[in-house]
């Protein structure tokens, strides 16, 4: 059955954007919007601007009394505005040294869930520390 000028109309009016109602209703888009056209809907404008990676991190990270930024959260995930994520260590790693980390990152200072920029360390950064470590200290290190 053909859907009604109304039926579009009330959709539109409620809100709803045109691949919506392209679904709900099983009628064309170039349809949809003659009628908004000629009923003068205003289209839908966007939601609210996406929450940037920046802003992500700082809302959902916790500070410590002792100077750590803490990632509460188990997904350990910032979401990208293009349906992918990145972990928060990764995102706070590119952030202090301004390049792609090698190898998972992970907190050097020893406090579990800890994403604080001057805290994470990647593969070579640890495998670095283990040699340094190792010449001064011996293989007991």
């Amino acid at each position: 059955m053909t859907p009604t000028d109304d039926q579009i109309a009330g959709l539109l009016r409620a809100g709803y954007a045109v691949a919506h109602i392209e679904k709900t209703l099983h009628t064309g888009g170039v349809r949809i919007r003659r009628v908004r056209d000629r009923l003068r809907i205003p289209t839908n404008r966007p939601g609210p601007k996406a929450e940037s990676l920046d802003e992500q991190f700082r809302r959902r990270t916790v500070a410590t009394d002792d100077g750590h930024l803490v990632w509460p959260h188990a997904d350990g995930q910032l979401k990208l505005r293009e349906g992918a994520s990145v972990s928060a260590a990764r995102y706070a790693f590119q952030q202090r040294y301004r390049r792609p980390p090698v190898g998972s990152v992970l907190p050097g200072c020893g406090t579990p869930r800890c994403v604080h920029p001057d805290h994470v360390e990647d593969q070579p950064m640890r495998t670095t520390l283990s040699t340094q470590l190792a010449q001064i200290f011996g293989s007991a290190a």
